[in-house]
């Protein structure tokens, strides 16, 4: 006899995704892992890289979701295209806007990923002894996650930019090794 009842998450296709997720939700769990981050950090700096670390495996799961949601049946093998799809598609899948892709002009292995209004770094509050902490370091964990993931080893880090015109928004720096770099030249 079939079973006529709600169908678990085991039985639901892959490819059909799940477009919004409620903010209250996202909010209430995302406060409670900085709350859970901050029980076992003193400063600031502590706390970043908690969730820093947090991030680096999330990114790597939602890289394989994401390339899988997307049909892509081969890995980017180019820096470019690779920051382009981490920047469009992953970005609007899981912040539901794009993040502006910008070249560093001091050194040549420097991007950036610049989000005006970065759902992380909205409804958290800290202690105030611990000064500004950036929840973008989550976001920069998430995106290292997919590049290592990739093979595009790099160090991604999260700051807060003061706007010209007022407000601020969070830039997460990506530098990649010197191995990326190389291998971006050979393939001209």
């Amino acid at each position: 006899m079939e079973r006529r009842g709600k169908q678990s998450i085991y039985d639901r296709p892959l490819q059909k995704p799940r477009n919004e997720v409620s903010l209250s939700a996202f909010a209430f769990l995302f406060a409670e892992t900085v709350d859970y981050c901050l029980k076992k950090a003193s400063v600031m700096q502590e706390l970043e890289e908690r969730l820093h670390e947090l991030g680096v495996p999330a990114g790597a799961r939602a890289l394989d979701l994401y390339c899988f949601r997307e049909n892509r049946n081969r890995r980017e093998t180019r820096l470019l295209p690779m920051l382009n799809f981490i920047a469009q598609s992953v970005w609007k899948q899981l912040f539901g806007h794009t993040a502006d892709l910008l070249k560093g002009q001091d050194h040549e292995n420097e991007y950036m990923l610049n989000d005006k209004s970065l759902l992380v770094n909205h409804f958290i509050s800290v202690p105030r002894d611990l000064g500004d902490v950036n929840c973008g370091a989550f976001v920069a964990g998430m995106v290292e996650g997919m590049l290592s993931s990739a093979e595009f080893p790099a160090k991604a880090s999260a700051h807060t930019v003061e706007e010209p015109g007022g407000g601020s928004s969070t830039t997460i720096l990506i530098r990649f090794e010197e191995s990326v770099m190389s291998r971006e030249r050979q393939l001209g």
